[in-house]
């Protein structure tokens, strides 16, 4: 269904606020692409501003293992009552 009385030029008018917003914010959207796209071209050839390795290499560390052979730390385990 359709309504009875459309008049074009009052709802354009009544909605110009909102579609300049929609406007804005395409405007806003592309020019954030473009600057991105912008920014990774300039750094493309650097590699500490693409990664965040530092240039004496990459830092690695150690996980602390467990010393006990499994089954064998009886202190850990109460003793079954019945």
């Amino acid at each position: 269904m359709s309504a009875p009385d459309t008049n074009t030029r009052i709802l354009e008018k009544r909605h110009r606020p909102s579609l300049w917003g929609i406007k804005g914010a395409m405007i806003f959207g592309g020019l954030m692409l473009l600057g991105l796209i912008g920014f990774n071209i300039m750094n493309a050839g650097d590699p500490a501003a693409v990664s965040n390795v530092e240039r004496g290499g990459p830092v690695t560390t150690t996980v602390p293992t467990d010393v006990y052979a499994p089954g064998t730390n009886s202190s850990a385990t109460p003793t079954a009552t019945d």
